[in-house]
């Protein structure tokens, strides 16, 4: 995979969990066609570049959350 196509599946990926449309890792790893691995790499390189994101258990579904300090 080159830099391009990572970095539009992590803008796909943004744009799933801006709409809590995500699913399981599973789930959007096959959205993607990416490794479950990968997703857990890519949500490790969004949130380390700040993004505030979280999984919902009952909507099955990654999503955005506001940080309180």
């Amino acid at each position: 995979m080159n830099y391009l196509d990572k970095t539009q599946k992590l803008e796909q990926m943004l744009r799933l969990i801006k709409d809590q449309n995500t699913g399981t890792a599973a789930q959007l790893a096959e959205k993607l066609c990416v490794s479950r691995p990968t997703i857990e790499n890519y949500l490790h390189l969004l949130r380390t570049a700040g993004h505030n994101i979280s999984y919902c258990t009952k909507r099955k579904s990654y999503y955005f959350f506001e940080h309180r300090p």
